[in-house]
């Protein structure tokens, strides 16, 4: 799985995605607009049933790279709504993708679980392939959230000793999921916590410490964001044994 990396990515808008222009396709590469791609997206969740409540859209400085986040009106759990995430290039780096996760309603918390479920080529049949691939994904949405829900659950209800926290803390930081400047503010958030829901010593209020940290980083680079929550989800869910959950 990889997500986009890019530094100093800008939010756009919608509208902004309809301006960017396309490159012309070749015999072998038929690129999709972002705003198409977006649009796709947004069209199968609605007709699925999960209206869109927000979203935060961002492209790279030369506009060929697209991640958006869309957070969706079902909630997993009382105070947890779903996301999902998506990516386009029209520079030939990468596929199109799309993942899913949660966010917090108590502080705004985003962070993705599930693998890239969808991973299509700009091919002479991808955009239908991507479309159909969408279709079968969001299918599969009710499972994922029944799914997460368990899994949400569970780390709630999974405490965590002073030692096992901070070897996760640091594992975070050995695996470079963090940073030695972002370091002494999870160490803070997991200590003294910015809101008490999480103040009680649980799996799940050790992963909010990092997602607070890392919020800044969802508006300046959201795909670098999704990447480190999908990783920081496997290392403290799979450090209790908890899985992850692909749709």
């Amino acid at each position: 799985m990889t997500l986009i990396t890019h530094c100093g990515a800008r939010q756009v808008t919608w509208g902004d995605l309809d301006q960017i222009p396309t490159p012309p396709a070749t015999e072998t590469w038929f690129p999709l607009s972002h705003s198409q791609v977006l649009g796709s997206v947004v069209q199968t969740l609605d007709a699925a049933g999960f209206g869109v409540k927000s979203m935060a859209l961002a492209v790279t400085p030369d506009d060929a790279r697209f991640f958006g986040t869309i957070q969706l009106q079902a909630e997993i759990l009382p105070g947890v709504g779903m996301a999902v995430g998506i990516r386009n290039s029209t520079d030939k780096s990468m596929p199109i993708g799309f993942c899913c996760g949660q966010s917090v309603f108590v502080c705004d918390n985003l962070a993705f679980s599930a693998e890239m479920v969808i991973n299509r080529k700009h091919t002479r049949f991808g955009e239908s392939r991507f479309n159909e691939a969408i279709a079968a994904t969001v299918s599969g949405l009710g499972q994922y959230q029944q799914a997460e829900a368990k899994r949400i659950d569970w780390l709630r209800n999974t405490e965590v000793s002073p030692d096992r926290a901070n070897s996760l803390i640091l594992q975070a930081y050995e695996g470079g999921i963090i940073g030695a400047r972002l370091l002494p503010d999870v160490i803070q958030q997991w200590r003294q916590p910015n809101h008490p829901e999480f103040k009680e010593r649980t799996a799940w209020s050790l992963l909010n410490a990092f997602t607070e940290v890392l919020k800044d980083r969802q508006q300046r680079q959201p795909s670098r964001a999704a990447h480190e929550t999908i990783t920081l989800q496997k290392l403290i869910g799979g450090g209790y044994g908890v899985p992850t959950q692909a749709v």
